[in-house]
């Protein structure tokens, strides 16, 4: 069932937590247990629990020593690692999409990369990994770091293997709306010990070692997070095959659709954070006006559109408005044009998404009002 589900084992683990007077992941013994847990579930060597996925986010990006004067390679449609670069004065580069898969184009990954380039975040939109051997294969003839943001994607597999363990670092979500959520939270997973031991730094360990180290960051998760996290992961594989249930009343709602592309792949395992799918009905006649029109009318769910725009036409990058932009190791003025990555401009205004974790009953009406849609407004 694709539902919340906070009871007994997540107020048996915080009791836990509240006797041992450890509330602190440093002395207590939770976080490090989910950690360990984590990575088991998810294969990889290493799991580092953080305070939100944005921390885990710059951690990666400081970790692959992308700073000031450095560049690295985002996706257009999310403007999360762009932000995560931003944060260390790192340039965003930005490579179009795949216009099905909705994530990173890995034929033309290759053509961004410079000497300034550090990093490739990736992001698996919606819970749907991007083509990802292509991209690490390029990345790392060029010695970059990859950084697969997972937010949308826990579960997800690519090829048989679990996103977090196809690139360097993997950037898990635990925020309110995400798949797996513990009021906010995030963890990095990696299998290299040198970036391990960098994202343990950030996420805050002891003083002694930073002063050691460097300058670094505290972004550690709490004992009571992680305990809500132990009780979560116990309970994940059960609410990822709810959501995968609630995905196919949609698809079958939009079967025989032909201006309805449905985000897939074959060679991965969707876990759908939202189920989506790409409006192309002005080849048939159909105006996107006319089909949010008709959608609203309808009532049946769906949001069309998503923020509307690329990462790169938020005012935070389109103005300018962060130092990285003005920093004085900035070798040359990098320009976000209109038309910079056309196919996620034009696919960014006609997603069709549909939120995928509500009550069976509710996917089902929705996906009927979506399909009587469709027959009123002709496949």
């Amino acid at each position: 069932m694709a539902s919340r589900d906070y009871g007994k084992r997540e107020m048996e683990l915080l009791g836990e937590v509240i006797q041992s007077g450890e509330l602190g992941s440093l002395n207590g013994p939770f976080t490090h247990r989910f950690e360990a847990e984590f990575a088991a579930m998810m294969g990889s060597k290493h799991a580092v629990a953080m305070n939100c996925a944005m921390s885990v986010l710059h951690a990666s990006v400081m970790s692959a020593n992308a700073g000031a004067g450095t560049e690295v390679i985002c996706d257009p449609v999310f403007i999360f690692g762009a932000l995560a670069c931003l944060y260390n004065n790192a340039i965003p580069r930005f490579v179009d999409i795949d216009p099905v898969r909705q994530t990173l184009d890995p034929s033309k990954l290759e053509a961004a990369i410079n000497e300034r380039t550090r990093a490739v975040i990736v992001t698996h939109a919606w819970g749907l990994p991007a083509d990802m051997d292509p991209i690490v294969e390029i990345a790392h003839r060029y010695n970059l770091v990859v950084i697969e943001d997972i937010a949308h994607a826990i579960l997800a597999t690519y090829k048989g293997r679990y996103t977090g363990t196809l690139g360097d670092i993997g950037s898990f979500s635990f925020q309110a709306s995400k798949q797996m959520s513990l009021g906010d939270g995030g963890m990095a997973t990696t299998n290299d010990d040198e970036l391990a031991e960098k994202l343990d730094l950030h996420a805050g360990a002891p003083t002694f070692r930073a002063v050691a180290y460097g300058m670094h960051y505290n972004y550690r998760m709490n004992e009571l997070t992680a305990a809500v996290g132990i009780a979560q992961l116990e309970k994940l594989p059960s609410l990822i095959r709810g959501l995968q249930q609630n995905a196919r009343y949609f698809d079958e709602a939009v079967r025989g659709c032909k201006w309805l592309v449905v985000q897939n792949a074959a060679d991965s395992q969707h876990t759908y954070h939202f189920w989506s799918a790409t409006f192309n009905g002005e080849e048939y006649g159909l105006s996107l006006d006319e089909f949010c029109r008709a959608a609203n009318e309808a009532n049946c769910g769906i949001h069309i559109g998503y923020t509307g725009m690329p990462a790169y036409h938020h005012p935070v990058i389109k103005d300018r408005l962060a130092h990285a932009f003005h920093c004085g190791s900035l070798k040359e003025r990098v320009e976000y044009p209109d038309g910079l990555c056309p196919i996620a401009e034009r696919v960014i205004p006609r997603m069709v998404l549909a939120y995928t974790l509500v009550p069976e009953d509710s996917a089902k009406w929705s996906a009927e009002r979506l399909h009587n849609l469709i027959e009123k407004l002709g496949r």
